[in-house]
């Protein structure tokens, strides 16, 4: 494999980072998510996401790491630390092109995120939501030097849509 360049997120890269967060979330919830949602509206939605998130204050409070080979976006993690402080540091994304996972690259994010973490807020714990039928995420995170608790479930974005399509199962916070 080519040598990955790991570097900051800035805003001419939101189309980038949309397109990958789609085609990760394609890929993983697949059976979990609807397919129309899937198919119709999850590219328009991280469309949105990112460009709004890029324009958002805040900037020293928001972490976006990008992984590139050979200028190609393969995998970036986000971190921010006033999404739910109560909980800590929350890793909001972490994705890597679907051909790329089980290579190693979603370690180094995840080590890169938190050393940042650490750095930004020392002793803060590091949490994130997953659908309990991600196992995919579970797996990797279970594999993870950091412990990993399940602490609660709540309802995802857009629940209300998904509830007349049989959304499958709850998301958890792991922490």
């Amino acid at each position: 494999m080519d040598s990955i360049v790991f570097r900051p997120a800035i805003l001419p890269d939101h189309r980038r980072i949309a397109s990958l967060h789609t085609e990760s979330w394609r890929s993983a919830y697949g059976g979990i998510l609807p397919d129309a949602y899937l198919d119709e509206e999850v590219a328009k939605e991280q469309g949105g996401l990112w460009k709004e998130r890029f324009l958002a204050p805040g900037i020293d409070r928001r972490y976006v790491i990008l992984a590139e080979i050979r200028m190609k976006l393969v995998g970036f993690v986000c971190v921010l630390l006033d999404e739910e402080p109560e909980w800590g540091a929350c890793l909001d994304n972490l994705h890597v092109c679907p051909e790329l996972k089980g290579h190693g690259l979603g370690r180094e994010l995840f080590a890169k995120a938190t050393h940042w973490v650490m750095t930004k807020e020392p002793g803060w714990p590091i949490h994130l939501w997953v659908f309990e039928a991600n196992h995919t995420a579970r797996r990797f995170m279970k594999r993870s030097k950091e412990k990993l608790l399940v602490v609660r479930s709540r309802k995802c974005r857009g629940e209300q849509r998904f509830s007349r399509s049989g959304i499958s199962g709850p998301i958890l916070q792991c922490c």
